[in-house]
């Protein structure tokens, strides 16, 4: 997997005790990230009408563009029609074809090679024409199968499957690769044993699909049960078996979603390798949190009490949090913050808060800071949202507000901050219509936070 950025990854596992989605982002935020979509008429975004417009991976290359990062994006190598024949052929034969981004189709043209080469992630949907060949239908609507011929398509697909992956990975093996699963695109038909052929087929082919995927250290997106809980919004046209914008944008989300999951899963075992020297707590032998307690420890990030305790499951204060933000992150002041109230703690701690108020994470208010002031929810926002515009030099513009009716009280700046991580698809809301904006965080929480973050520095 490609690595995300300290900030990202700290950002991204917020999710560890906020409720997520979808983001997506590169290694370096100087770096630009290179998508290239292969495969059929899905990949290349025929819509319900039969025309080429925008499909989920042009969805997915917007969705990250709009993260105000730059990708260079290619379908070029997508055609309608296309099975996992053509796709491994196209590559075997390194073929040239014009570069087809979200401005249209260009001049510029490159190999296959290139391309695969160039890429940091391929996405691929392919297989449905392999099958539909054996799938026929009447002038007056009635299905038929020939059943051998599924039988052995769905074998070819899994033998061409494991060839694309060999042949990708021959010429860039650190790429990362999604693989969208298929979805029975035949909704509308009434007869309920036609149905339920079409449904197993395509159960059969997906499982076939994904075993191999991820045997091949790909991602498998499954969408078919999305697209069955509103076929008439994602498949609205009876005569086409396309998605709208609508459908296609379910599998970008769902899609990115995965590859989410995927990296936090990584980070999670990254975070374990090796061996960690245990922190001497008392109390985190039985607890969730232990191993990123421990690693913690280990890198200084986070210590303990007098009493040889960590108190996982305490709230954490404003003056904790932004001590071990600073840390982390390696924040530094050149001078002392302008708070009245801070005079008493370590210098280690004061220096912390200075490099938070010097970086802009905090303000000032009225000499004050409130060390001991328990960190909320929509404190944390407010620190991620500065830390984000501090790291990435620009301020953030909210298209519209958060949907939380728990938030209208809050100032302009704090809703900002929550609608910026909902907008990044980092929040979700403790419900459809709640932040939860005074939830506190605990010790333990942000112990994990730290960790899976500073293991991507």
């Amino acid at each position: 997997m490609r690595k995300f950025t300290v900030l990202l990854t700290f950002v991204l596992v917020l999710q560890l005790f906020l409720p997520l989605t979808n983001i997506v982002q590169a290694e370096d935020e100087s770096k630009s990230l290179y998508y290239l979509a292969l495969g059929d008429s899905l990949a290349a975004g025929m819509n319900e009408n039969g025309e080429i417009g925008f499909g989920y991976a042009d969805l997915l290359a917007k969705s990250y563009q709009e993260q105000k990062s730059e990708v260079i994006f290619n379908k070029g190598f997508s055609y309608p029609g296309f099975t996992t024949v053509d796709v491994l052929k196209g590559i075997e034969e390194n073929v040239t074809k014009p570069i087809y981004d979200l401005n249209g189709i260009s001049q510029e043209t490159l190999t296959i090679h290139e391309a695969i080469q160039q890429a940091d992630l391929i996405t691929l949907s392919v297989g449905a024409n392999d099958i539909l060949k054996n799938v026929n239908r009447s002038e007056s609507g009635e299905f038929s199968f020939d059943t051998s011929g599924v039988i052995k398509s769905i074998q070819d697909v899994a033998v061409n499957y494991k060839k694309i992956f060999d042949s990708i990975y021959k010429i860039n093996p650190e790429v990362d690769m999604i693989v969208m699963g298929l979805y029975n695109p035949f909704p509308y038909i009434e007869d309920p044993a036609i149905q339920k052929q079409l449904n197993m087929l395509v159960t059969t082919l997906n499982n076939s699909m994904k075993s191999i995927v991820e045997n091949n250290g790909g991602i498998f997106t499954e969408v078919a049960a999305q697209i069955a809980t509103d076929a008439n919004t994602y498949l609205p046209n009876p005569k086409n078996i396309h998605l709208s914008e609508a459908g296609y944008q379910v599998v970008a989300d769902a899609m990115i979603k995965d590859y989410l999951n995927a990296l936090i899963k990584e980070s999670e075992e990254d975070t374990t390798e090796g061996e960690i020297v245990k922190a001497p707590f008392t109390d985190i032998q039985n607890h969730w949190g232990k191993k990123y307690i421990d690693v913690a420890y280990a890198k200084g990030i986070m210590n303990g009490y007098e009493d040889g305790t960590f108190q996982p499951n305490a709230n954490m204060t404003r003056a904790q949090v932004i001590s071990v933000i600073s840390r982390a992150f390696g924040l530094t002041a050149t001078n002392n913050a302008p708070f009245k109230d801070i005079s008493h703690y370590a210098p280690q701690t004061q220096n912390g808060i200075a490099a938070a108020y010097e970086a802009g994470l905090i303000k000032e208010n009225n000499g004050y800071f409130n060390p001991q002031g328990k960190i909320t929810r929509s404190q944390l926002a407010l620190i991620l949202m500065r830390l984000s515009t501090v790291q990435a030099g620009q301020q953030y513009i909210a298209v519209k507000q958060a949907p939380f009716n728990d938030i209208a009280n809050y100032d302009r700046e704090a809703q900002l901050a929550i609608t910026f991580l909902y907008d990044t698809g980092v929040v979700e809301g403790t419900s459809a219509t709640t932040f939860s904006p005074k939830g506190n965080v605990t010790r333990a929480q942000v112990a994990k936070i730290l960790v899976l973050a500073i293991n991507r520095k």
